[in-house]
């Protein structure tokens, strides 16, 4: 799924040896549309190129003179938003196709002086809102009017987060209020932010296995896990619903959900002119009651295999589609079709059985529900790249053939500690081996969390911190992808037998 990225440590000599002439060029006039095609990737070889040669440069100018071009960069992009505001003949690819580029122009250059960070954040926050609010009028269905969406989307935010890490984050408030989109459904405010009865929580944990469900898919994203809001008409009364591979669909209060470690979090909701939602105001609440009552009447085990057709049992997805379902409204209209060899393979060791589901982080680029407010851990940005680029080069190195593997010795205590867990889970413990999960996708699993990603990433970080005292800067994702792939090379031996290499 994931391939080749980028070569700019081997281009580095290319990337400085270019004038600054051409830098500003490439500031007022974006790259050509040929080299935008498909999803958004950060295998862009020059595109990356002239955008880390344009930071460079912008970091050793004084503010006004980079204002001067942060100002053309930002009426251009303007431009485009109305554009696509105003666009009545079909979908504005073209002008979709600029906008990716134009946000990463904008963020790179508030990278390099944080005083037009605000400005920045908020044009890139204004293109993602104009974006997903158009859409509402477009042929989502089609693959590539979902694809020119996710790449602004999740372009944009990757665009500012590259930009944050540059700096400590001060000038930005944690938690961005987006749409303030009206609703009938019961509702309280929490942490400072309207929460209606029926909303959808996108997050991001810190765990391996995180950041494996966020990046193992066709449309490599930022979260991870999904939760619905219930809000009692009568109380007030905040409530969490949420599939957990260690227990099931349970439900916990809203404060309980907060203490919880997380990078991220995204708070959804469903759009006006909705039919279901004409014909009956409350379906919000009705699907958030509907899943509430329904763990009431018996345990609801994890699905492992991932088949959201069947309620029977849930993974965290199944939580809001089956919920939103039994009112009518089929929430993930395009579900993700993984056809990756190698991606099929690292999925179905860790238990995944069915390759056409419906993922996390692909409802966020679903217009019919529209983003309220996200909040993010600035001081965790960085812990998170680490976690992403990690799993992306190891993902990359399954389409070569690498897969998750155990030293055969350990099947045996594997078998005694699954029994265990099962005497665990009749007394109410939690189990070691969750049920459901066989011994053989547990040790995989183990070797991911315990073994291949953390000494991977423990070299990335390593290289990371060599890499920003020898440039003065943060390295940026696109360089630090190469790096990461190069020391998985170099630490195949050590990474066995957690990490099966099937190729020479």
């Amino acid at each position: 799924m994931i391939k080749t990225v980028f070569t700019i440590l081997l281009n580095s000599c290319f990337a400085r040896c270019r004038s600054l002439v051409l830098v500003m060029c490439c500031l007022i006039s974006p790259l050509s549309a040929a080299d935008t095609a498909g999803l958004f990737s950060w295998q862009r070889d020059s595109f990356f190129q002239t955008i880390e040669q344009t930071f460079e440069q912008a970091r050793q100018q004084p503010l006004s003179r980079v204002r001067t071009q942060f100002v053309i960069q930002l009426a251009q992009g303007k431009r485009l938003l109305n554009a696509i505001r105003l666009a009545t003949d079909g979908v504005p690819f073209g002008e979709l196709k600029r906008l990716e580029e134009a946000q990463f122009y904008i963020a790179t250059l508030a990278a390099a002086h944080e005083s037009l960070m605000i400005e920045a954040h908020g044009f890139l926050t204004d293109a993602r809102l104009t974006v997903l609010s158009a859409a509402v009028h477009w042929p989502t269905a089609n693959a590539d009017v979902h694809d020119a969406i996710y790449r602004v989307v999740y372009g944009g935010r990757a665009a500012i987060e590259e930009a944050l890490v540059q700096h400590k984050g001060t000038d930005l408030p944690a938690l961005t209020l987006l749409e303030d989109v009206p609703s009938a459904t019961p509702s309280v405010v929490v942490e400072g932010v309207r929460v209606h009865s029926g909303d959808i929580i996108l997050t991001r944990g810190d765990a391996p296995t995180s950041a494996m469900i966020a990046r193992g898919n066709p449309y490599p994203a930022n979260f991870s896990h999904v939760a619905l809001v219930h809000v009692d008409e009568l109380t007030g009364t905040v409530t969490v619903v949420e599939s957990l591979i260690e227990h099931g669909v349970v439900s916990k209060s809203v404060t309980e959900f907060l203490k919880e470690k997380r990078h991220r979090l995204l708070l959804l909701r469903l759009r006006p002119g909705n039919g279901v939602l004409e014909l009956d105001p409350l379906a919000p609440h009705h699907a958030a009651s509907y899943m509430l009552d329904h763990i009431k009447q018996g345990r609801i085990a994890y699905d492992f295999s991932m088949n959201w057709n069947d309620a029977s049992e849930m993974f965290c997805s199944e939580v809001a589609y089956h919920a939103y379902r039994s009112t009518g409204i089929d929430l993930w209209a395009r579900k993700s079709k993984l056809e990756s060899p190698g991606l099929i393979r690292w999925l179905g060791d860790v238990g995944m059985q069915h390759f056409t589901t419906i993922l996390p982080s692909d409802i966020e680029y679903d217009p019919r529900l529209a983003p309220v407010a996200e909040w993010r851990n600035l001081e965790t940005l960085r812990s998170e790249r680490l976690d992403n680029v990690t799993l992306d080069v190891l993902l990359e190195a399954g389409e070569r053939g690498d897969r998750l593997s155990y030293a055969p010795l350990a099947a045996l205590p594997g078998g005694a500690i699954k029994l265990w867990s099962k005497l665990k889970s009749v007394v109410g413990l939690t189990p070691t081996i969750p049920a459901g999960m066989s011994v053989d996708t547990a040790l995989r699993v183990r070797s991911l969390i315990k073994k291949v990603h953390p000494e991977l990433r423990a070299a990335i970080t390593i290289a990371d911190t060599k890499y920003q005292t020898e440039h003065g800067y943060a390295t940026p994702y696109w360089s630090l992808t190469n790096i990461a792939r190069q020391l998985l090379i170099e630490l195949k031996d050590d990474l066995s037998p957690g990490l099966w290499h099937g190729r020479p």
